[in-house]
């Protein structure tokens, strides 16, 4: 197939909101691979996609691939057929929304921990897939949107490529390019993190914005309406960006916006797209470093912090651990998250079965 082909892994919401957006602004030629453990899901995202590519004009072509399960075993070949020029992953063990649409003791206990108690379930995938990738004989970029502000980190500290996430930090920049009116990103500048697609409890906890080189006060109440959507709403936003960014990597143009884990970095920060690669784009008053500094501490405040040698703590001196899962250890190494994103799934499964708000 072509060099600048897609793979995308995942039939779910992000992935339609991708492909349905890719289908209408895509200026490259490609064609995009859906990989989905149901079949049926594939086709009619691909079917929907195409439709809206055809009435486009769009030179974007979409086609499904069905699989037994997500692993090393069923990448490796659909990989070398295809040598795609960017893969992305939107699949992972555990639902952002699993606490809205089926609550139970399990999203009980995620919102006590914190989200980042999660990651070994987010992380698997994304490891398995990026292991691939590393030994595919191909320049192949991996783009992750499963909490990549903290599972690119783990990629970084495994010795995986990874190089950037989706969502979180784009939808602030996105939801502040139409807040303040402006044509594009191009003098935008933000710092942000999944953290704060919620209103943080502290003034001083809220995300860094820049404009033209000067600090945007009142980012609280521009973010407002955001932070009142619905998530499926906001996955339709997060589709686009992530489109936008997509067709700019393969046609080489120019776009700026910001982006969460960028080359296995913590958070999200302002890059710039172009030449088919991505550059970070920091306002001249912040150091890499601080702006470092800071999405480490909005990482830890999600209850999970990730070191560069690849130690891993799902409890900080925000979100302390608590009795009800004994069997997850606290402190662990990335070598460790695919064991104890089985000991995981084993302690999800029993909690799931047990209302939200009993005590257990």
């Amino acid at each position: 197939m072509s060099e600048r082909d897609v793979l995308i892994v995942g039939g779910g919401s992000l992935t339609r909101a991708v492909c349905y957006a890719l289908a209408t602004i895509g200026t490259a030629a490609c064609t995009v691979t859906v990989v989905s453990r149901t079949g049926s899901n594939a086709a009619e995202v691909c079917y929907v996609a195409n439709v809206r590519a055809a009435l486009s004009t769009s030179r974007v072509r979409f086609r499904p691939v069905t699989v037994e399960r997500y692993s090393a075993g069923t990448f490796g070949p659909i990989l070398r057929e295809l040598s795609p020029a960017i893969v992305l992953n939107c699949a992972s063990h555990q639902s952002p929304w699993e606490g809205t649409h089926t609550p139970s003791a399990w999203t009980d206990l995620v919102r006590r921990r914190g989200f980042g108690f999660t990651l070994p379930l987010q992380a698997a995938i994304a490891v398995e897939l990026s292991r691939v990738i590393a030994t595919a004989d191909a320049a192949t970029q991996f783009l992750n949107a499963c909490f990549p502000d903290a599972v690119n980190p783990v990629l970084k500290a495994t010795g995986l490529p990874v190089l950037c996430g989706i969502g979180n930090v784009a939808l602030l920049a996105a939801t502040l390019q139409a807040r303040l009116g402006l044509r594009d990103q191009a003098g935008l500048r933000v710092l942000g993190h999944h953290w704060h697609l919620h209103t943080p409890h502290r003034a001083d906890h809220e995300a860094k914005v820049w404009l033209d080189g000067a600090s945007v006060p009142g980012v609280t109440g521009l973010l407002a309406p955001q932070r009142s959507a619905s998530r499926a709403e906001l996955n339709i936003i997060n589709g686009h960006v992530t489109a936008l960014v997509l067709d700019a990597l393969l046609s080489g143009r120019e776009f700026l916006t910001s982006l969460p884990g960028f080359a296995g970095l913590p958070g999200g920060y302002p890059v710039r797209v172009r030449d088919g690669d991505i550059e970070l784009c920091l306002p001249d008053t912040v150091t890499l470093e601080e702006a470092i500094a800071l999405n480490q501490r909005w990482t830890a405040l999600e209850g999970v912090q990730i070191s560069e040698g690849g130690a891993v703590s799902l409890s900080t001196d925000d979100v302390h651990p608590v009795a009800e899962a004994p069997e997850i250890p606290d402190r662990l190494h990335v070598t460790d998250l695919p064991e104890v994103c089985r000991q995981m799934l084993q302690l999800r499964s029993r909690l799931r079965r047990q209302d939200a708000g009993r005590e257990y």
